[in-house]
């Protein structure tokens, strides 16, 4: 008796649980099947480009990525941009709790040069940003 009670809660217990769509049924002739194939979300910022200036003399980047200069002290780094609407130098160093590196900020789409000085001798980079 208890096992023809539980089967009956059961059953009655699946139909208030699961809703009802026609669109699954099989044998109705209108109803359609739409398949739905997931994407990935394109990269709004691609990831930095790290650069050594001592061994670098051209760098080129993606206008939606960054430059990174991966350098020893690099509070001591200082940079000049010849062109600032195509990209702005930023100084590292200490920033709260962590320390940065010198990095540029693309701004647009074009070719500069950029001086970079860690105040004992000054390197030159061209940059190409596409």
């Amino acid at each position: 008796m208890r096992l023809i009670f539980l089967r009956l809660s059961l059953a009655m217990a699946m139909q208030f649980l699961l809703p009802v769509n026609s669109a699954l049924a099989v044998d109705t002739p209108d109803s359609t099947t739409v398949e739905v194939q997931p994407t990935a979300p394109a990269p709004s910022v691609l990831p930095p480009k790290m650069v050594n200036p001592l061994k670098a003399k051209s760098v080129t980047v993606k206008l939606k990525s960054a430059v990174v200069f991966k350098v020893e002290n690099p509070e001591i780094w200082r940079g000049k941009v010849l062109n600032s609407k195509i990209a702005i130098f930023v100084a590292g160093g200490m920033n709260s709790a962590y320390e940065t590196y010198p990095s540029l900020t693309l701004r647009k789409k074009g070719k500069t040069s950029i001086s970079l000085t860690n105040g004992k001798k000054t390197y030159f980079l061209k940059l190409t940003v596409s």
